[in-house]
């Protein structure tokens, strides 16, 4: 009878058979190089994520959510929070502050999307100044430019009335400088509710004006403050 074999026969050393290669070493000390690697890999991770955020030089700031005029309390729905990264120097207010925020009056007109200035709230944001005053003047189509928007600087034209009560359309015509607060579409009709920063000594002719619908407003080149 011939024998078979089923693989190579064991190498042998003075006629003894050669032990098995572990690759690893026995249960208890395999497990300990496993637990130590994971602990390196996973200090490694945490190192690579400190360095990722310190590279980070993001904060979060108020952005306005929409346009915002002069003089508008702020409340949470006027304001978001984005996080940019701020240069030196730059007028910001981060998110920290929301809480010290509302309830302020903002002192100029915000843009919708611009970063809120500290300069809109600081210690002076009481609006209006004492010199000024804000009026609302209902304005028909044709009185006002369409395109006429938060911020604008405007002539305020007042046609006195005559002994009747009536308009006088030629002679004692006078303008008024002022800067537009807000802009409010107030009928289907077209015409618009226009609030109106002016000096607080031209306040009460343009009110009157007003209520008689004698206003028209012009709107002009910007003049800094005003």
């Amino acid at each position: 009878m011939v024998g078979t074999t089923t693989g190579p026969a064991p190498r042998t050393v003075a006629g003894t058979t050669a032990p098995p290669v572990r690759l690893l070493g026995k249960g208890p000390r395999r497990w300990r190089w496993l637990v130590l690697g994971l602990a390196m890999a996973t200090t490694g991770a945490l190192a690579g994520v400190t360095a990722v955020d310190r590279l980070d030089q993001r904060q979060g700031v108020l952005v306005a959510d929409r346009d915002l005029p002069a003089g508008h309390v702020v409340t949470t729905e006027d304001l978001r929070i984005v996080r940019i990264t701020v240069a030196d120097g730059v007028s910001v207010i981060g998110e920290q502050g929301l809480e010290e925020v509302l309830g302020r009056a903002l002192t100029v007109p915000v843009a919708d999307g611009a970063i809120l200035p500290t300069m809109a709230l600081g210690p002076d944001a009481a609006y209006p100044p004492a010199e000024q005053a804000v009026v609302g003047v209902a304005l028909m189509p044709g009185r006002f430019p369409a395109s006429l928007q938060p911020g604008a600087s405007v002539s305020v034209v007042v046609i006195p009335e005559n002994t009747e009560g009536i308009a006088e359309q030629e002679n004692g015509t006078e303008a008024y400088a002022a800067r537009v607060q807000s802009v409010e579409p107030s009928a289907s009709d077209g015409s618009v509710i226009v609030e109106l920063a002016v000096s607080a000594l031209d306040a009460a002719q343009i009110s009157s004006a007003a209520a008689t619908e004698r206003v028209t407003v012009v709107q002009v080149p910007n003049r800094g403050g005003q």
